[in-house]
């Protein structure tokens, strides 16, 4: 995404986002820097993606006080958008410290393999929360494989069934990803589709009530720091751990919370793989609760530094 690359060379300040299975917290994490996911309906959207729950409109930027700054601008009912919520929420810029909160912890949502650069610098994240007066717990979802195969047949059947519209006249002038994603559109029933939300309702049986006794959820927002900028997913193959894994959404922890999509999830930096390529973690909130997520992780940022605190942490161009 381009917007994160600008934030990331200092070169712009603030960003806006949309994120349908993660587009904003996926280049915030290999970028390092912060990114919001809103719940679904806090922020008004163009129509008709407004009537899809996976899809949000956010903030990105360079630390967490920013991204608060530019939530609050973006947040609020709009008469274009029947999906917004009433009243306008306006977050604070400052918190409570988060002294004797429970924070629940899985390192991979239950089926995802994780590369281990991103294993040790979660694993440090959580060390950081207990520094804060926290309690870190390591929980099980009881989530499978399933949950990314429901997400990638929901984005199938509503995205790739409306670009296959264009196959037939403008198939030559789709990239690959777009042309491989419209076909399999065409392939989707509705059964498929109502399938996906029996999935997501199953998921939320067990963080829904996790969320009762936890105040957030974190995990690991990519599973891998990066693939190559030249990567194709329709010709090439992720492999993480030795294990190959779906080349299009299998890389990335996001798509199970544009699933659940009324939970608010902040994702910001957890530090750099040895190549260099920052990561990070996600914050994952009660539904709606979206001050609790911002509270997180600005407790984390303050007691870690900011990430693109000077000229020197950023990218030399």
């Amino acid at each position: 995404m381009g917007a994160a690359a600008t934030l990331a060379s200092g070169t712009s300040s603030i960003a806006t986002g949309s994120d349908i299975a993660g587009s904003i917290r996926i280049p915030a994490s290999a970028c390092g820097l912060v990114g919001y996911k809103p719940p679904y309906g806090r922020n008004p959207d163009e129509p008709p993606f407004n009537l899809d729950f996976y899809c949000h409109t956010g903030p990105l930027a360079r630390n967490v006080r920013d991204a608060i700054l530019l939530q609050n601008v973006m947040a609020g009912p709009s008469p274009l958008d029947i999906a917004t919520l009433r009243p306008k929420l306006r977050l604070p810029l400052d918190y409570k410290p988060i002294k004797g909160w429970k924070i629940a912890f899985s390192m991979d949502l239950g089926s995802f393999e994780v590369d281990p650069d991103v294993r040790t610098n979660t694993l440090a994240t959580c060390d950081v929360f207990r520094s804060l007066g926290a309690t870190v717990e390591e929980v099980d979802l009881g989530w499978d494989s399933g949950v990314l195969k429901a997400g990638m047949a929901y984005l199938e059947h509503l995205f790739g069934a409306s670009l296959s519209q264009l196959l037939a006249e403008h198939a030559s002038d789709m990239t690959s990803y777009a042309r491989r994603f419209a076909e399999d559109g065409q392939k989707s029933k509705a059964t498929d589709f109502v399938a996906t939300l029996d999935v997501a309702a199953r998921m939320y049986q067990t963080l829904g009530p996790l969320l009762e006794t936890y105040n957030v959820l974190i995990c690991p927002t990519n599973a891998l720091p990066a693939v190559p900028a030249e990567f194709d997913q329709t010709r090439d193959r992720v492999e993480i751990n030795g294990r190959e894994v779906n080349p299009s959404l299998g890389w990335v922890m996001t798509t199970p919370f544009n699933m659940l999509s009324r939970c608010p999830v902040l994702s910001i930096p957890s530090g750099r793989a040895a190549s260099g390529v920052p990561t990070g973690i996600q914050i994952v909130g009660r539904t709606y609760s979206d001050a609790d997520v911002f509270r997180a992780g600005l407790a984390y940022e303050t007691a870690r530094g900011q990430w693109y605190g000077n000229t020197g942490t950023r990218p030399s161009l």
